[in-house]
């Protein structure tokens, strides 16, 4: 079912593709700029101030996972050299 201009209900949105990948894809509407998120069997759409919000805090949030990742990495780094230095420890 397409959807329809906020601002006038009876026209449906014209979506042009401004990002793909295998999880979904992103569209906008030129003529009321709103922005179509489909994921799979799932579709939001945004303003592009809301989309904007809703990337950052995408970014925010792969940003800390990443930190996390790179932490872990470090400890168990940090854990294999130590066992190689003085034998695994026991508890």
């Amino acid at each position: 079912m397409p959807s329809k201009h906020p601002q006038n209900p009876s026209e449906p949105c014209q979506h042009v593709t401004i990002a793909d990948s295998t999880i979904g894809h992103v569209s906008i509407c030129p003529e009321c700029s709103v922005l179509h998120l489909s994921l799979s069997h799932v579709s939001l759409r945004f303003t592009p101030e809301a989309f904007r919000a809703l990337s950052a805090m995408v970014g925010d949030a792969q940003a800390r996972l990443d930190h996390v990742a790179q932490s872990n990495a470090a400890a168990a780094a940090a854990a294999v050299i130590d066992e190689a230095r003085h034998g695994p420890k026991l508890h």
